[in-house]
């Protein structure tokens, strides 16, 4: 399941309407109700629009987020990723921040880099990143 995270029960909801306008049909996560889950056997085209339509939603929400008293401390959204131990924890990024690299790669590409991410924090490498071969003189 992809998953998308959301700080507004409304903006949630309209971002499930509109999946559903599309004939996706999203559920609300069990454990965090304002997490939506999609299945991951859209076609890819689907993906790219749902991803899109997140995207859009996100700039709502930094908007509703800024028009708040508390804006300083709600003006955060996230990545959820699952740990080792199987828990799920969110990686929080700054909105504007997030929107901003949701214009360049794809939210599940996104979500593929700071889970891997989270990964390597848990279990470091110290490894060199590369060797470089002595028949080639490049870097393998």
């Amino acid at each position: 399941m992809f998953e998308y995270i959301f700080f507004d029960a409304g903006l949630r909801d309209r971002f499930i309407a509109r999946l559903a306008g599309l004939g996706i049909e999203a559920s609300i996560d069990a454990d965090d109700e304002l997490n939506v889950l999609v299945p991951e056997s859209i076609a890819d085209e689907l993906a790219e629009q749902v991803d899109e339509i997140y995207e859009v939603t996100l700039q709502d929400n930094a908007e509703l987020l800024e028009q708040t008293d508390d804006a300083m401390e709600r003006n955060v959204a996230g990545v959820m990723v699952t740990l080792a131990s199987g828990e799920k924890t969110n990686i929080r990024f700054d909105p504007d921040l997030l929107a901003r690299l949701l214009g360049c790669i794809s939210m599940e590409e996104l979500r593929d880099m700071v889970q891997n991410i989270a990964l390597y924090v848990e279990n470091p490498d110290d490894s060199p990143i590369c060797h470089v071969s002595e028949v080639t003189g490049r870097c393998e």
